[in-house]
């Protein structure tokens, strides 16, 4: 490669390449040349024309317009390369009260090298490549320099709303989780009278609920899918918790009642951090099914809803944080009213109570 000075490399490398980022294409980013640095602060009584001199010229300074993300480029010379004290320069510009620049790049027309201005002059560079590699490594270069990689990777939110406990901020996600069913238990009534021993003898469908309950105890692990637990305009903490079916047709089953997701609530101002004195947590559901609804069951094929079956669903969980999970547990009643021809209005009770962990985001 025949040597470059410092304006040639800028015209056959590094401005073909900063048009190809989009800069200054577009009015969300901006591209300065040459800007003017002063010092940072001026010395100790007036401003001095002649001690306050500039501290410098960036060749280039590119970024997003009102946005976080900016990086600064400065061009050297083929022949005296990059060294250790240009690397201290470029990143003395990229510290600057007046840039603040998430990166510094430098390229001397043969090598070129993107550091992170937080790490520091002596920090090895994110991206070190010979420009003889630009089109088999241009992704390497779009991927932190490009203005939508720009946003992504320098976009910061300030949490400024009162955190959930110790080691949490105003709202935390909850990426995972498991719980399990520890008893169960279910009764019938008609007319406000328990019939659950006689139609347990007399009813064989009752078999193949506790059948499925069995098997979600036993066989099948019952997982949280996703949530998020965070504080209310009015500073209250709820939380989201999205459930996933052990089988498909649980999954629709869910969907039905209405529990697939669910919000719960508290009235404590933070999470506990201790099982002795746990935070508790209250959701409540209402669901509906039309008679000729098709009811899957846990396994098997789905059979039409024989009558209009209405209810609700109350459940509580006790709570605390432990690390980077949630643990407790958790008691969960339902109730199903149906009006059942020649018999009356029927209620059904089922209670389940339960231990649960939920995985937190780190």
């Amino acid at each position: 490669m025949q040597g470059y000075n410092e304006a040639e490399v800028r015209f056959h490398y590094i401005d073909p390449l900063l048009r190809k980022l989009g800069y200054p294409d577009g009015d969300d980013v901006y591209l300065k040349l040459e800007e003017k640095l002063g010092y940072p602060y001026f010395h100790i009584g007036h401003k001095s024309e002649k001690k306050d001199q500039p501290l410098g010229f960036p060749d280039y300074r590119a970024g997003l317009k009102g946005r976080r993300g900016s990086f600064i480029v400065e061009a050297k010379s083929s022949i005296a390369g990059i060294r250790p004290n240009d690397v201290e320069q470029a990143h003395s510009y990229a510290a600057h009260a007046q840039v603040g620049a998430n990166y510094f790049v430098l390229c001397d027309g043969s090598r070129f090298v993107i550091y992170e201005t937080l790490s520091g002059p002596e920090h090895v560079p994110i991206v070190d490549m010979r420009v003889a590699e630009f089109d088999q490594r241009y992704h390497e270069i779009e991927n932190v320099l490009s203005p939508v990689n720009l946003a992504n990777n320098c976009h910061v939110e300030h949490d400024k709303g009162l955190k959930l406990c110790e080691g949490l901020g105003s709202s935390v996600e909850i990426r995972s989780g498991v719980y399990e069913m520890r008893n169960w238990a279910y009764r019938f009534f008609i007319e406000g009278n328990d019939v659950t021993d006689m139609l347990k003898e007399s009813v064989p469908e009752i078999a193949q609920i506790e059948n499925d309950l069995n098997l979600m105890q036993s066989d099948f692990e019952l997982r949280v899918s996703s949530g998020i637990a965070q504080r209310d305009e009015e500073g209250h903490i709820s939380a989201q918790v999205s459930f996933e079916g052990v089988t498909k047709n649980n999954a629709e089953a869910m969907r039905l009642l209405g529990i697939k997701s669910m919000i719960f609530s508290t009235s404590t101002e933070f999470l506990s951090l201790t099982p002795n004195s746990p935070t508790v947590f209250e959701s409540t559901a209402e669901f509906s099914v039309e008679k000729g609804t098709m009811i899957p069951p846990l396994l098997g094929d789905a059979i039409p809803a024989e009558v209009d079956t209405t209810g609700d669903m109350f459940i509580s969980a006790r709570m605390h944080k432990m690390g980077n999970e949630i643990l407790g547990e958790y008691l969960a009643m339902a109730d199903y009213l149906l009006d059942i021809p020649n018999m009356g209005e029927m209620k059904v009770e089922f209670d389940i109570v339960g231990d649960f962990k939920l995985h937190l985001a780190a």
